[in-house]
């Protein structure tokens, strides 16, 4: 059997247990909110069936085409895939065909954000998957992960599939919640209203700008990823060893000022122990030496006292 075709049958058996987890419960089971958390059970497991084949599709292409993988960069996957995948949704649930503006896939925040970390949700798992001993899985994740066993790269395409699901929602929490027959057909029945979908909006962008301007920059600071991670009894979120310092010279202004703000942080932090453990030392030895002196010599008069 040739490399490439045991390559295909690797990625087949791990896309299968993909589809598999989907049908079971996609609860949310992190203390963090998803986008996707606004749908119903059925709607969230055809957006998740959707972008898994999808992204199937264009791993299984990029590996193929030699050229198309070095210029994963170059060819803005990202957005396509988002606006591809997004219509698909919408018609399969909506009933109508709908045409986004590549504009607006480009200019939606999730989608920014996607495209900052897209060495990490893309380009390395893909590096991963043509070669589990890849310069990219050595420099990132070893010695704490010695090898990209199948299962540690289907963490990866978890996350990436997640990630993804959310840019989508996002995208139609934006652009369409105001529109009655979406809310309807695709939310849950709390959020049929638009004060409600209103609020969660405001939460969940509050969370991505967190995400992204503070999370982000504090993870590669700290070589570590909190990824997405899907299993049969829901979604959920976990931290990996991660070492990403090469990033930290890419990091956008905003991100530096977390970087100054934790060192400051650790900055103040040892100085206020350095002070707390002077004073202990101080009281410390203040009540051993002086005041234990002064006991000694009452205990000594006593003792002499009753000699007498």
């Amino acid at each position: 059997m040739n490399k490439k075709k045991h390559l295909c049958l690797r990625l087949s058996s791990i896309f299968t247990r993909l589809q598999y987890k989907i049908n079971f419960t996609m609860r949310n089971s992190s203390s963090l909110l998803l986008p996707t958390d606004l749908l119903r059970d059925n709607s969230k497991r055809k957006l998740f069936k959707i972008v898994t084949v999808k992204v199937e599709k264009i791993v299984l292409d990029l590996l193929e085409d030699e050229t198309s993988f070095f210029l994963i960069h170059e060819k803005s996957i990202f957005p396509k895939l988002i606006k591809a995948a997004t219509e698909e949704f919408l018609v399969s649930c909506y009933g109508y065909n709908i045409c986004l503006r590549p504009t607006l896939v480009k200019e939606s925040f999730y989608t920014k954000f996607l495209l900052e970390e897209e060495n990490f949700l893309l380009t390395v798992p893909l590096q991963i998957i043509k070669n589990s001993d890849s310069k990219a899985f050595c420099s990132i994740f070893e010695p704490i992960y010695n090898k990209a066993y199948d299962s540690f790269i289907e963490a990866l395409l978890d996350n990436l599939i997640v990630e993804i699901t959310n840019a989508i929602m996002a995208l139609i929490i934006n652009e369409f919640s105001v529109i009655y027959d979406i809310r309807k057909k695709l939310y849950r029945s709390a959020f049929l209203s638009l004060r409600n979908v209103e609020r969660f909006r405001n939460n969940l962008s509050w969370q991505i700008r967190i995400k992204r301007f503070v999370k982000r920059p504090a993870d590669i600071y700290n070589s570590q990823q909190g990824i997405w991670v899907i299993r049969t009894t829901g979604i959920y979120f976990r931290t990996i060893y991660a070492n990403r310092s090469a990033e930290l010279l890419k990091l956008n202004q905003s991100s530096t000022l977390t970087l100054i703000g934790i060192e400051t942080k650790d900055f103040f932090v040892s100085r206020v122990d350095e002070i707390i453990y002077v004073f202990g030392s101080t009281v410390r030895y203040t009540f051993t030496s002086i005041f234990g002196q002064v006991i000694g010599l009452i205990w000594r008069g006593i003792i002499e006292g009753l000699k007498k």
